[in-house]
């Protein structure tokens, strides 16, 4: 028995951003806007944030402090001044980091404690919180449909997801020309996640015939559109077709879980400072060919997605074909194929398979992982 769960209202379209004052006063009167220190205030979008919300009579409070990945000291900080100011909405703008900071801040805001008593489950996470709206400025996480916040403790030296069904946003907005400003590097790391992604949520042994709709739609609008928007990112077109789908991929992967690949990259990432986006990338073929057997017809199909002439080949040949595909994909947007390239040293990969094993992700993978796969996966990375 499968189950598929969303609750977010979701409004796509080009200028749909336009309607956030309207949406946010439905809301609250007071606003807190989570985004980071630069982007969106270079893009001239926070002052237009601003205006609309203005226009529709929402106070606003800017908390811009999302530099990288949110830590707990960045969202709690951001809950000691949303309780301050006693805010009744939450706004994410921005990318992945952006919007699981607001989503932590909304979720996390009716309950007693500290974020890292929630961390590190002292405390469990229950309903409640902010209404808060997302608004993805990449294409990349799919983070404005899903009920999950990553977040990093310094002090505990790991990076892991707090969760709740009541976290998803209330409304999403999700505007291609919103994601026009992303630079070529964000771009290229950002649809490698999405990708990544989609392929995991559709091999995921948890998978539906809901989550492999949305899954293998949103595997053939990256791979026809990923190399272009790299290479011409102000086509509105290419943009929409990676922006809608990493919705696409969220709204799969919240039910349908992830894979192997995401099971590493927290540590990877986390230790060695790779970018999410960048670590799923050089990792996903890997672990594809890792789940070959496993997972052939399914990989197939993964192929026919991404427009490899298929015809006449069996499902495992044309599930390798699918691996090379992605892998030509990812090479051709600059994403490197070996861990070396950012200092990963064989016999740091125990540490980093240890750390792999406690993730959701790794069990969901279609084909079975213990430490020793996955050292055998980081050591072909390498």
């Amino acid at each position: 028995m499968r189950e598929f769960y969303l609750p977010t209202r979701i409004i796509t379209g080009i200028d749909c951003f336009e309607s956030l004052g309207q949406h946010a006063a439905q809301l609250g009167s007071r606003a807190m806007l989570v985004c980071g220190p630069h982007s969106l205030r270079a893009s001239g979008r926070l002052d237009r944030a601003r205006r609309l919300l203005q226009d529709a009579q929402v106070a606003l409070l800017v908390y811009d402090a999302v530099a990288g990945e949110p830590t707990l000291d960045v969202v709690q900080t951001g809950l000691d001044t949303a309780h301050k100011h006693k805010v009744q909405v939450i706004i994410g703008i921005g990318g992945g980091s952006a919007m699981d900071t607001a989503k932590a801040i909304a979720g996390l805001y009716t309950h007693p404690g500290t974020v890292e008593d929630y961390f590190g489950k002292v405390r469990q996470v229950s309903g409640g919180g902010l209404p808060w709206i997302a608004v993805p400025t990449t294409a990349g996480t799919g983070a404005e449909v899903t009920r999950n916040a990553v977040l990093v403790s310094p002090k505990h030296e790991v990076k892991s997801s707090l969760r709740h069904d009541a976290w998803y946003a209330d409304l999403a907005l999700v505007d291609p020309a919103m994601t026009l400003s992303a630079p070529p590097d964000v771009t290229a790391a950002s649809g490698s996640d999405a990708l990544t992604q989609a392929i995991e949520a559709y091999t995921s042994i948890a998978a539906s015939p809901v989550t492999d709709a949305l899954a293998a739609e949103a595997i053939a609008r990256i791979g026809r559109s990923l190399l272009h928007a790299y290479h011409h990112g102000s086509d509105m077109d290419t943009r929409a077709d990676m922006l809608y789908g990493s919705t696409l991929t969220g709204m799969a992967f919240a039910n349908a879980r992830l894979g192997g690949v995401h099971g590493m990259a927290h540590p990877l990432g986390y230790r060695h400072h790779i970018p999410h986006g960048v670590v799923c990338g050089l990792l996903l073929p890997y672990t594809m060919a890792y789940n070959l057997e496993y997972a052939a017809d399914k990989y197939a199909s993964v192929a026919r997605l991404l427009g490899v002439d298929a015809r006449g080949l069996d499902a495992a040949a044309a599930a390798e074909r699918a691996v090379e595909r992605v892998r030509e994909l990812l090479v051709a947007v600059d994403i490197p194929m070996h861990l070396r390239a950012f200092g990963v040293e064989q016999d740091g990969l125990a540490l980093i398979a240890a750390e792999s094993m406690p993730s959701g992700s790794l069990k969901h993978n279609p084909r079975p992982l213990g430490e020793e796969d996955v050292q055998a996966i980081l050591r072909a990375a390498l």
